[in-house]
């Protein structure tokens, strides 16, 4: 057990490894770089970080494996190699080091790697073992006895069974569902009935109801408990077969796996970390942005999912063949197109809390389409929702009550309608905010729509109109979506309204339309910004350089297209951070190196979700 009280924690500029690791005696946290080891003096912070990381390099592993499936039916040469307690996997055609997992103290992956519910349903239904013997079947064996000379029978002891199978739940696997349970509520993840009823039978018999693994003040206390447990039960229990042993070593494992004198260095954790930083990064940049805006997308530490979603649409730019250079193909991490509208919403995301309004005589006549809805958000104007083929006098409140939690006849809308419901009120735009932005993106608003679509002009927004909507048509978007009281909006008024909107865009995200180059950095912020000579040289050789040519490439491809050519080409590094708030995006150094690169600081504890999602 890892006693996350006397756990220290330290981040290591000039290293890669992030894990446990035992240095001259002691026992060493290694976290990432732009992590500050003070926001973890706690047991609990420290064993809330350890258990975020070990649910982290775990999904990144089984991406690891899963990419080195696909690529050994492909016939390539992907590589496993297990040293004893060192995994190391490499993938063809990646020019970084291979990633090398390190498990020589792996204590929550020998329960969960033992969890077999078969086996602990048929474990739990056997018996150890009984003295009883069961008198009334004597009679079955008196042909069998030696009659004494006082008349009395006697019966060898051995023909009379002495040990009996009963039916009743076995203590080893109790132990094994306490312990499963304990790691479960620590990962978020739930347990099934039958393996927390076990978990349950076996605390109230052995430990104490306050008990807890990972609890600050009991942890220790049980932990011996625990022990003297399973030794107790191992000397109590007649039947061993391979079940008991099974689930015996994992329980063992977890109570007695401590770190010898003799294992210095790297227990357990990662070497090259970055892989793992650019998998997050890239990861939550794929189910954030819309697949048609990721140009690019460096695949090589993603998931297949992710990987499918990133390509589910057809690009608004097609960047194929542009990185090529000397007959060489360079892999960019990510190059996105933006509006200055798509990357804001990144920022903020808030909860929208919708109500249907009940329609009153004819003051909302819809002809017979029910859309609008109250919220606190919207006070002063009216909000209408609808969806493509809505049927007349239902209420497109009925329809999304399908996708989110109705609370109290109020709708929680805690992300993104679905594509074919569309919003639309009057914006007020002198109020524009990161958060009002985020509303707009969430309810898609008709204006929000159009500029997914890359939609910016008055002419192609009208042509918008009636190929999306069938503008002038009799359906719920125009007897009802585009109507303010009695009266239907015309195009000319909905093209005004937009355009209004896209100056307004413009003045608060900056330039409407730019190609914006990214690149995972696995660096501190401290390290960029030290105005040492050997660090900018660095720089300058790993990343500057880079970045120049991949500038060079796309300003070669979109200057000679009359449609492009003036789109601006933006840099940006994502280096990693630790925050506790929900920001994920937070720009440190927008002018850095003379303006020519923005510094985004990336907050790793609320991108942990997206990757694990």
């Amino acid at each position: 057990m890892i006693d996350f009280k006397e756990l220290q924690l330290e981040v290591n500029e000039t290293y890669s490894f992030v894990g446990i690791e035992r240095r001259k005696s002691q026992i060493i946290f290694c976290l990432p770089k732009g992590f500050d080891p003070s926001l973890f003096t706690t047991y609990d912070s420290k064993r809330d970080l350890f258990f975020q990381f070990y649910k982290v390099l775990n999904h990144f592993k089984e991406i690891c494996l899963q990419k080195d499936a696909d690529i050994k039916t492909q016939d390539r040469d992907g590589v496993i190699r297990n040293q004893g307690s060192i995994q190391r996997i490499s993938l063809p055609d990646v020019e970084t080091e291979e990633n090398i997992f390190y498990s020589k103290l792996d204590l929550i992956g020998s329960i969960l790697n033992a969890y077999d519910e078969l086996k602990i349903l048929s474990l739990a239904d056997r018996l150890g073992k009984s003295e009883k013997i069961d008198y009334s079947k004597l009679h079955s064996f008196l042909h069998r006895a030696v009659y004494l000379d006082n008349g009395a029978a006697y019966i060898d002891a051995m023909t009379l069974p002495r040990q009996m199978i009963h039916y009743q739940s076995t203590d080893i696997v109790g132990m094994y569902c306490y312990i499963l349970v304990e790691v479960k509520q620590q990962l978020h993840e739930a347990v099934s009935g039958e393996v927390a009823a076990l978990a349950e039978r076996f605390k109230h018999k052995y430990i104490n109801a306050e008990s807890g693994l990972f609890h600050d003040e009991y942890s220790s206390q049980t932990v011996d408990s625990l022990k003297d447990t399973l030794e107790l039960i191992d000397r109590n229990t007649a039947l061993k077969d391979t079940d008991y042993w099974y689930f015996y070593d994992a329980i063992e494992l977890f109570l007695h796996g401590a770190i010898s004198q003799a294992d210095e260095g790297e227990i357990w954790g990662i070497k090259n970390f970055y892989s793992v930083w650019e998998s997050m990064c890239l990861t939550y940049l794929a189910k954030t942005v819309s697949p048609e805006y990721i140009l690019h997308l460096d695949t090589t530490f993603l998931s297949n999912d992710v990987v499918s979603l990133a390509n589910s649409n057809t690009k608004i730019v097609d960047l194929a063949n542009v990185f090529s250079i000397n007959g060489r193909q360079l892999v960019p991490d990510a190059v996105v197109f933006s509006t200055g509208f798509n990357e804001f919403r990144w920022r903020e995301k808030n909860t929208i809390f919708l109500k249907k309004q009940t329609y009153k005589g004819t003051t909302w006549d819809d002809y017979g389409y029910t859309t609008k809805f109250e919220s606190p958000d919207f006070a002063e104007v009216d909000l209408k929702i609808a969806y493509e083929g809505q049927p007349l006098n239902k209420h497109t409140f009925e329809e999304l009550e399908k996708v989110y939690r109705n609370q109290n006849n109020q709708l929680i809308i805690n992300n993104q309608l679905p594509s074919n419901f569309y919003s639309f009120w009057e914006i007020d735009l002198k109020p524009l905010s990161f958060k009002s932005l985020d509303t707009i993106f969430r309810l898609n608003h008709v204006f929000n729509v159009a500029l997914n679509k890359a939609i910016f002009t008055p002419g192609k927004f009208e042509k918008f109109l009636l190929d999306e909507f069938g503008f002038n048509k009799d359906n719920v978007f125009n007897n009802s979506l585009f109507r303010r009281g009695l009266r239907k909006l015309t195009t000319q008024e909905l093209i005004n309204e937009f355009t209004n909107f896209i100056d307004k865009i413009t003045s608060f995200c900056g330039t409407v339309c730019s190609l914006k180059v990214i690149d995972i950095k696995y660096l501190s912020l401290a390290y960029c910004r030290d105005i040492d000579i050997k660090n900018r040289r660095d720089l300058k050789e790993k990343s500057i350089r880079k970045q120049f040519v991949y500038e060079y490439l796309l300003q070669q491809f979109i200057g000679g297209n009359d449609i492009l050519k003036n789109l601006e080409i933006k840099s940006e590094f994502w280096i990693p951070s630790y925050q506790n708030d929900s920001e994920i995006i937070k720009e440190v150094e927008p002018e850095y190196l003379e303006g020519y690169i923005s510094l985004e600081n990336i907050n790793f504890a609320a991108l942990v979700n997206s990757y694990l999602d």
